[in-house]
């Protein structure tokens, strides 16, 4: 059925997506008075409808075209497979609920911009971001984690082994109480059942995916989330206002819409942002020939150690990481109990189907490395190009030295996944294309987030962020969009941050509350 134009629609701000930067857009920007609509490509998701096996892939996958409307986005290139959330909520429906912040001295690496001390600057917006995440320390360790400790000390990891810090409550296992973590403005919770399949949707209700923090607050704040939108390109007006053409639902139902806005936020992810730029790019002559640049994997890998007789134990999906070198991350990473299609992508001999998820341990790596690709429009499809001449990793030796040793630790084997044989990196986690900066012919937004030559169009998504972290990015996406909203005026009130084109200086509006 042919799609068919349904009309305007208008507020004072768009955001485009609700995963990490829009989810922020969207509560700052609604309790400053601004009326902030949020169109998310995605459905709704309550606990009760995610996935109770990882094989229920119209649960898992993105693919509507066959009906099926879940919340992991896979995509294949010829130089990359990524993987990414959709639905409200966006990547925290599917993220294992990590929190990092980076070390300090990656600020302060050629990629971040010099005109400013990013490291000090950023410092309180990870702690506000961190509370309202709800951060914490993994509490409990298993056997799998004990296996990860005994290889740190094999391989002489300096510092060991360390618990993550994640976002998830961690009260009394599946018992539900009221709001603990806004003073009773939030959501009842649960407290984890450390089933592992944190990954798949938290059917408990136990991990803080942002519908149950920033989104949850934005609409007690007035903010309108509508799923089902998908943007489709950006059209500036002559009266300063911007068009949004988006298609609304899926299959056969999907019909046209513009919606208009004073201001847009584009937070639709790394690919979904790079995407909808490049589209737009015959209604932007003004922007910047960066687009589509500095686009990173995180440096990924991924491994699995197996072993008849082992138990890899309950826990959160994500509970423990070494540093084997100082740029490289390994965490031990957990598929929860069962078979699992991860068995399909390496080789666990002797194991029972049935067995894979309780017997497998997946090692998880990510490097700081300088390797980049470039994006660009092909067919009306996002493609890449090398960008450097370090290319994107398929294997790094120092993770698989860890998963060999943990193998052995274990009594088992250690296997790569399918993709190594093929040559195609991997990455759970796509940053940059949009990269920040003070420089328009280097970077698509300048040091408030706002698109060279449009100042009413912003990015706050993974899309900006310039350089592998080597760590897991929501709560650096997180971080850079409270600092980017911060600066933002009151609805009403006069600007205090530098035209575009004049030299940076820090700005927090005077209604911004310290602690929020």
């Amino acid at each position: 059925m042919t799609a068919r134009v349904v009309g305007a629609d208008s507020c004072d701000v768009l955001v485009v997506g609700s995963g990490f930067g829009g989810s922020v857009a969207a509560l700052r920007l609604a309790e400053k008075g601004y009326r902030v609509t949020v169109i998310e490509t995605g459905r709704r998701w309550q606990p009760d409808d995610f996935a109770t096996s990882p094989w229920q892939a119209h649960r898992l996958l993105w693919a509507p075209w066959l009906g099926w409307r879940g919340i992991t986005r896979l995509r294949v290139r010829r130089r990359m497979i990524t993987l990414s959330g959709v639905g409200v909520g966006g990547g925290s429906l599917v993220y294992a609920g990590v929190h990092y912040r980076p070390d300090g001295a990656l600020f302060h690496t050629p990629c971040w911009d010099p005109a400013l001390d990013w490291e000090s600057e950023l410092a309180p917006y990870y702690a506000l971001a961190e509370r309202i995440l709800g951060t914490t320390p993994v509490p409990r360790q298993t056997a799998g984690d004990d296996a990860l400790r005994r290889t740190a000390e094999a391989l002489g990891v300096p510092g060991g082994v360390h618990a993550t810090r994640v976002g998830i409550h961690f009260g009394p296992s599946g018992q539900a109480v009221p709001d603990p973590f806004f003073g009773g403005r939030g959501p009842a919770r649960t407290g984890c059942t450390q089933c592992g399949r944190c990954t798949l949707g938290c059917r408990i209700g136990a991990k803080n995916s942002l519908d149950h923090n920033y989104l949850y607050l934005a609409q007690r704040a007035g903010a309108d989330i509508r799923p089902l939108i998908e943007a489709r390109t950006l059209q500036p007006q002559p009266d300063g206002t911007w068009h949004v053409h988006s298609r609304h639902g899926t299959g056969i139902a999907q019909r046209r819409a513009v919606l208009s806005a004073r201001q847009v936020v584009l937070a639709a992810g790394a690919w979904g942002t790079a995407e909808l730029l490049h589209r737009s790019q015959p209604y932007l002559p003004h922007l910047s020939p960066a687009l589509g640049t500095r686009t990173r994997s995180n440096r990924e890998v991924f491994a699995t150690a197996s072993a008849a007789g082992f138990d890899v134990g309950p826990g959160v999906a994500i509970s423990s990481a070494l540093w084997p070198q100082p740029d490289l991350l390994v965490q031990l990473c957990r598929l929860g109990p069962g078979s699992h299609p991860a068995a399909l992508l390496t080789r666990p001999a002797g194991l029972l189907r049935r067995d894979f998820g309780r017997r497998t341990a997946v090692l998880f790596a990510m490097e700081q490395g300088d390797s980049h690709l470039t994006s660009h429009l092909r067919r009306g499809r996002l493609t890449f190009r090398p960008g450097s001449t370090q290319p994107e990793p398929v294997r790094l030796q120092p993770a698989e030295a860890v998963a060999h040793g943990y193998a052995r630790h274990i009594g088992g084997r250690a296997a790569l996944l399918r993709n190594t044989a093929l040559g195609l990196p991997v990455t759970a986690h796509l940053m940059g294309g949009c990269p920040i900066g003070s420089r328009p012919a280097a970077s698509v937004a300048d040091l408030y987030h706002r698109v060279h030559g449009y100042p009413t169009l912003h990015i706050t998504d993974a899309s900006v962020v310039p350089g592998n972290l080597g760590v897991n990015p929501a709560l650096t996406v997180s971080a850079l969009a409270e600092r980017a909203f911060a600066a933002w005026p009151a609805a009403g009130r006069p600007d205090q941050r530098p035209a575009q084109g004049e030299p940076y200086r820090h700005v927090q509006d005077p209604t911004t509350e310290a602690t929020r």
